[in-house]
């Protein structure tokens, strides 16, 4: 599952009376794949999928591919360049469109591989005759290598696409009849990954798709090097910094009390868990005093690896012997609501950016930006186009919020220096009576239940 007009936008170049070469990148499990096979579709197209083999290797399965799926006069063991020629100029006066998957293994064994495509296509083949669509799941080498190995033919790229994952309001909108707690739930869990939502069948439950994973687990990757690269050394220290951070010790203090691993080395294992997408840091809004913000808190990016530290790393032997149904009411069912409850403020920002989107609030919003303060009472903040602040305080769960929470809000508020004059506060589970007579009177205060939040 993808976006259309992610597609549409590939269509478009494809459309171009000119020769061109574009880069689509993203993770797999956003639907990189399935919106190349839809690209492709209906077009004479060569694709090759490049392996992480030498080059002297990689040309000669290229090769291969090239000369099986084109059926070339060209013998196989030509160069590059005879065979793509008689590709792009065969008979045929359609537009031919060639597809390199996973071109990273090209790049770095070749950097000059880029230089030879280039000149092939705007230099010596009729202008608008070939696209040339380079794809790749190796985010960090295309925003931070790519440039450095292509050099100056990077600026002959016509289009870069980045897939970047359903937040949760799409999320919402691919399941338009599902009660709103099974959408949070559902998406606290398998978060952008679209790939994963058509396993979702009409009536599934949280429950159910979370017994399917746990069956997964069990019988095909019950591994518990599952989600470190295989790049990565010691992957031991790195499962244990995953487990640390799941378990609630996100601060690098915190995770060095329960490791033991010197703090400089600590720091370089967190710093290469970021850059392979592992890990995050998290940033508060900049607005108050800024003392009294947290710094240096990390986070699991993906939700679905943050449940499995959490829930399914420390009890893989459980798993196997207990079964997906038996383990998820011994291990996950008491605390599920607790992990999901750390996403709800991110259900009740995208709210917010679709009451700003539909004009329905009294104001133009500037920034809706996460807030980590040393109280963790507030949860996001929201700075109108003026510059006033919203302070905003969010609780999953079946139980009324209490006017407890509205006032460690406001002394947060205080205490932090906030220029608000204005506090919202979202409950799942509603609000008891004297919260909600105060927020009746008051002006100022908001409260919005969760049976009023319509994702769109």
């Amino acid at each position: 599952m993808y976006r259309k007009q992610d597609l549409q936008y590939l269509q478009d170049i494809f459309a171009r009376e000119s020769n061109d070469i574009a880069i689509v990148y993203g993770m797999r499990s956003v639907g990189l794949s399935e919106i190349i096979l839809d690209f492709v579709k209906d077009k004479e197209c060569l694709y090759y999928q490049a392996c992480p083999v030498i080059d002297g290797i990689q040309r000669v399965f290229f090769a291969s591919e090239l000369y099986d799926q084109t059926k070339s006069p060209i013998f196989p063991d030509e160069n590059y360049e005879n065979l793509l020629t008689s590709f792009i100029n065969d008979k045929s006066e359609r537009k031919k469109l060639i597809v390199y998957d996973d071109f990273q293994y090209l790049i770095k064994e070749n950097p000059t591989f880029i230089n030879f495509l280039a000149s092939l296509l705007f230099e010596r083949v009729k202008s608008g005759t070939v696209m040339l669509l380079l794809v790749s799941d190796d985010i960090k080498w295309i925003e931070n290598d790519m440039i450095k190995l292509t050099g100056r033919k990077s600026y002959e790229i016509s289009g870069v696409l980045k897939l970047n994952g359903y937040s949760a309001a799409e999320f919402r909108q691919c399941f338009p009849d599902m009660p709103l707690n099974e959408v949070m739930a559902i998406y606290s869990f398998v978060g952008p990954k679209s790939r994963y939502y058509n396993r979702i069948e009409e009536g599934m439950t949280c429950h159910d798709f979370i017994i399917e994973w746990l069956k997964k687990w069990a019988e095909e990757d019950a591994d518990a090097n599952l989600y470190i690269p295989h790049e990565i050394r010691e992957p031991m220290l790195y499962n244990t910094i995953l487990y640390q951070i799941a378990a609630g010790s996100g601060k690098l203090n915190d995770i060095h009390n329960a490791v033991g691993i010197d703090r400089a080395k600590l720091s370089v294992y967190i710093k290469t868990l970021i850059e392979n997408g592992l890990v995050e840091k998290a940033i508060s809004a900049a607005a108050g005093d800024p003392k009294n913000t947290l710094k240096g808190v990390y986070m699991i990016k993906d939700e679905t690896i943050r449940f499995y530290y959490r829930f399914v790393f420390p009890h893989l032997s459980s798993l196997r012997l207990l079964g997906a149904d038996r383990f998820y009411r011994k291990y996950v069912e008491a605390g599920f609501t607790s992990f999901v409850s750390e996403n709800y403020h991110r259900f009740c920002m995208e709210l917010i950016r679709w009451l700003n989107k539909e004009s329905r609030l009294n104001f133009k919003v500037a920034r809706i930006e996460e807030y980590y303060d040393k109280s963790k009472a507030i949860d996001f903040i929201v700075t109108a186009a003026g510059g006033s602040v919203i302070a905003c305080a969010c609780q999953y769960g079946p139980h009324h919020m209490n006017y407890k929470k509205y006032e460690e809000v406001r002394a947060a508020v205080r205490k932090n220096k906030l220029p608000c004059d204005n506090i919202w506060l979202f409950s799942s589970g509603g609000f008891d009576q004297k919260l909600s007579m105060f927020g009746s009177v008051t002006p100022g205060v908001k409260l919005i239940e969760g049976s009023e939040q319509r994702l769109r």
